[in-house]
């Protein structure tokens, strides 16, 4: 009998979402999905123009001493870079990572703006679901691929010690009757 437990693969039936306009109808939207992570999505107007996953453990309330923080907030800069490439706007007229990054987590954490979102009221949702179970899956087979070439290196080095031991216990053998019998 196979057992398998999918509880690795649960995800919450709704989801936080909260939104930072960005520049000439782009934005910025933050998912938080409960006990898995994060979802950036880069819109124009309405329509998803990039979507990012972020397993973290990251909380809202908590992200000042993160070891995953400045990670979070390089996937905000590579999305923002993204919005200002195409536009002629002056270095200081840009938002700065980091800031987009602290307010959507204030917004978060203190409940402003905040859309619930589910499966009957946004795509985002089913993407962002999909997407989750899709990652958990590569890690299992990352995770998998790992083990059987660390299973595939012991075994190769294991059998080059069996032929060495085996080298040796016959050179023995055979130094070994050739001085009991005087020969060399």
């Amino acid at each position: 009998m196979l057992v398998r437990n999918l509880d690795f693969l649960s995800i919450p039936k709704e989801f936080s979402k909260v939104e930072v306009d960005i520049y000439e109808e782009k934005s910025i939207a933050l998912v938080y999905i409960e006990n898995k992570g994060y979802s950036l999505v880069l819109k124009k107007d309405e329509s998803i123009e990039s979507v990012f996953l972020l397993k973290t453990d990251i909380l809202p309330n908590n992200v000042n001493e993160h070891s995953d923080r400045q990670d979070f907030i390089n996937v905000i800069k590579m999305l923002l870079d993204k919005i200002y490439i195409v536009s002629d706007i002056k270095e200081y007229e840009k938002q700065h990572p980091e800031h987009v990054f602290l307010r959507l987590m204030d917004m978060l954490n203190e409940g402003t703006d905040v859309v619930m979102i589910s499966e009957e009221t946004s795509k985002t949702y089913s993407d962002i679901e999909k997407g989750f179970i899709k990652l958990e899956i590569d890690i299992m087979d990352n995770k998998i691929n790992a083990l059987n070439s660390s299973i595939s290196d012991v075994s190769n080095n294991l059998q080059s010690t069996v032929d060495n031991i085996e080298e040796n216990s016959w050179g023995n053998k055979i130094k070994k009757s050739i001085n009991q019998n005087n020969w060399g």
